[in-house]
């Protein structure tokens, strides 16, 4: 059985550490955690956490990668339950800038 893959943009597993912040419209934070990506592409990033998102929360994202922190900005699409009580939340980039992109294609030249 052959599966078509219908996402514009590959992507790339990897397990980096993260930290976040949730705000709300005001700009107060409502939820601040870590966690680890699972995979990322061009237009977003699937992370891994212990907290829930709602759909179109705003989240603040730093990836420590080996020798920097890239900061990214998204905005939820999906989240769902995951095992041992974690979440796996889809986020599209937002404002994505040319550091995040080198940082994408650099995963994606790497393991593709």
């Amino acid at each position: 059985m052959n599966i078509l893959e219908r996402r514009k943009h590959p992507r790339v597993e990897n397990q980096n550490l993260l930290s976040y912040v949730s705000k709300d419209d005001s700009g107060n934070p409502i939820k601040e955690g870590t966690g680890k990506t699972i995979n990322i592409s061009k237009r977003g990033i699937l992370i891994e956490t212990h907290n829930a998102f709602e759909w179109q929360d705003i989240l603040l994202i730093g990836i420590t990668t080996e020798d920097d922190l890239i900061r990214v900005k998204g905005k939820v699409i999906y989240c769902i339950a995951a095992d041992f009580g974690m979440f796996r939340t889809g986020i599209q980039f937002l404002e994505p800038d040319e550091k995040i992109l080198s940082f994408v294609i650099i995963l994606l030249k790497t393991y593709l």
